[in-house]
């Protein structure tokens, strides 16, 4: 009801984007919400994906308040360094205010080698893990739909990651957050977007879907998580995708940007 009244609690971002160009990791945590440890792969985006998005951005003359790269470990992507100079190069040439952001863990060799070769235009956000276990984690693997006090939720509500982290792209397609995208590599229901989504489309049908597996969905409880934490729905899904990983039809590349003027630069 009170969703009908007033509308959902959270909307999906207009003006952010959270691309997961890779889902390999070295540290593998308890509990990721991008499953790198309890689904391990070492898919990723290429360098013609991240093309295409970009490319779709300036067509649709988007110009992002902050781009942030992640995944998995993104220093990890073996063109990290590239897909790097062409979000530099969207920026320079179409969309100056945008905010580029790398999160990383911070650790291990090549890591911190990666990082130390980044402009000052970059700016990053360095967890420093050196352990597996983040007992600040939340629950992510606790589907809501296992819980019984959220079984009649409405889950087009989306959650503070849905507003607050941005739209998500991964290579798969665009999904109202990294993290949906993230777990329809697991459960392998095919939901991505093969085209940026007009801002007028807040993606609910996707909320409905992906929320109601997705822990972020719950309040956090301030626990802390000593280890996995499961439910039977998230048990299910990694055993199929483990013995049969799903096969998801995968975001179009693109080879060559369309060169095309900022906004201000028309304007004027």
């Amino acid at each position: 009801m009170p969703t009908r009244l007033f509308g959902p609690l959270w909307r999906r971002s207009r003006d952010l984007v959270e691309i997961d160009i890779t889902y390999a990791c070295n540290l593998k945590c308890f509990n990721c919400n991008r499953s790198c440890e309890q689904d391990p792969t070492a898919d990723r985006m290429s360098l013609g994906q991240i093309r295409r998005f970009l490319k779709e951005s300036q067509e649709r003359e988007i110009q992002w308040k902050r781009i942030r790269l992640l995944g998995g470990e993104p220093t990890s992507h073996p063109e990290f360094l590239e897909i790097v100079n062409l979000v530099i190069d969207y920026r320079q040439k179409f969309s100056p205010r945008t905010r580029i952001e790398i999160t990383t863990n911070g650790y291990g060799e090549r890591a911190n080698r990666m990082l130390a070769l980044l402009p000052p235009v970059v700016q990053v956000i360095n967890t420093a893990k050196i352990t597996n276990l983040q007992q600040e984690f939340q629950t992510f693997n606790v589907a809501p739909i296992d819980v019984a006090e959220y079984q009649e939720s409405d889950f087009s509500n989306g959650c503070l990651v849905t507003e607050c982290c941005g739209i998500g792209v991964t290579p798969y397609g665009y999904y109202p957050c990294a993290v949906a995208g993230a777990i329809d590599r697991t459960f392998g229901l095919n939901l991505g977007r093969k085209t940026l989504p007009e801002s007028s489309d807040g993606m609910v049908q996707e909320l409905r879907t992906f929320c109601s597996l997705c822990g972020h969905f719950k309040p956090p409880t301030g626990e802390s998580l000593n280890g996995p934490v499961m439910s039977p729905t998230w048990k299910r899904a990694y055993n199929r995708s483990r013995q049969t990983p799903a096969i998801l039809s995968r975001l179009a590349e693109h080879h060559h940007l369309v060169q095309i003027a900022p906004l201000e630069a028309r304007a004027s």
